[in-house]
């Protein structure tokens, strides 16, 4: 009677064991119709310019074209040796980045100097179109400004880790995870890991993906250029690294070991019959 018992014991052991390991994985386990989620102010994680910043600006018109190019920067090869005005074939960019200097202006063509640094790109836009209004350059002009050496990195536990370019305002943690195609099933969801320098030192936040009220609440919910993603990976996959160290975490053990166990105890009620 007290095998059998013991044979039921392993059996629940197996049972507790995988639902426990079932509830690490889901996503917002706390997520349901009446959850009230905080809310961050967008508006407060917004991207401002700094000095060395790179920004492609265009101008275009509809009713003055030719003139819209004049105040566009000329895409140039940065190949050594390269004939000039050559631009290589898998090249997207139509015009030539601007380089935000120490004083954080940029030297916009016809215009000159213009301060940039501390704006967002929808205030370089619009300061753009008023200086060419003001001045009666272009009156219908069309401003887009994007960023092009903002990133944040993501490292770890992830399909596809990586360096990130922020392509748009209020990059969120869960894009970003998406953008590397997710979690493995053995990353750990509960404590992902965001670094990110606030003045002269390195802080650290941790998100536990498996919490609504968490993600939407942290603080790093709204990546910011240089954040650090780190998703460390669970025990199971750290055993990985030596040799048999994942022997009894495997299903297979345990599955052939109570096959085995019920085996002897067929064998044992055969045999006392």
């Amino acid at each position: 009677m007290r095998f059998f018992k013991f044979i039921a014991a392993v059996a629940l052991f197996i049972s507790l064991a995988s639902c426990a390991s079932y509830d690490k994985v889901p996503y917002f386990q706390d997520l349901n119709s009446e959850a009230n989620l905080p809310t961050l102010n967008a508006t407060d994680y917004t991207l401002r310019l700094a000095p060395a910043d790179m920004i492609n600006i265009v101008v275009s018109s509809a009713l003055s074209p030719e003139i819209a190019t004049s105040f566009n920067l000329p895409l140039q090869s940065n190949r050594i040796g390269a004939p000039a005005g050559q631009v290589s074939a898998q090249s997207t960019q139509s015009t030539m980045p601007y380089l935000i200097d120490s004083n954080g202006n940029i030297d916009f063509p016809v215009v000159g100097k213009i301060h940039v640094a501390g704006s967002t790109r929808e205030e370089v836009e619009t300061i753009i179109k008023n200086i060419l209004v003001e001045q009666k350059l272009l009156n219908d002009a069309v401003v887009t400004c994007q960023v092009m050496n903002q990133y944040i990195n993501v490292i770890g536990d992830v399909k596809t880790p990586g360096r990130i370019q922020i392509d748009k305002d209020n990059l969120t943690i869960v894009e970003a995870l998406a953008k590397c195609g997710d979690l493995n099933i053995t990353g750990e969801r509960h404590n992902v890991t965001v670094i990110r320098r606030v003045g002269d030192q390195q802080k650290v936040y941790h998100v536990d993906l498996t919490s609504a009220q968490d993600v939407f609440g942290s603080p790093v919910y709204y990546l910011l250029p240089n954040d650090i993603v780190y998703v460390n990976p669970n025990k199971t996959k750290q055993r990985t690294s030596t040799p048999n160290g994942n022997t009894w975490q495997s299903p297979l053990i345990y599955i052939s070991t109570f096959s085995m166990l019920m085996s002897i105890a067929t064998t044992i009620v055969a045999l006392t019959k």
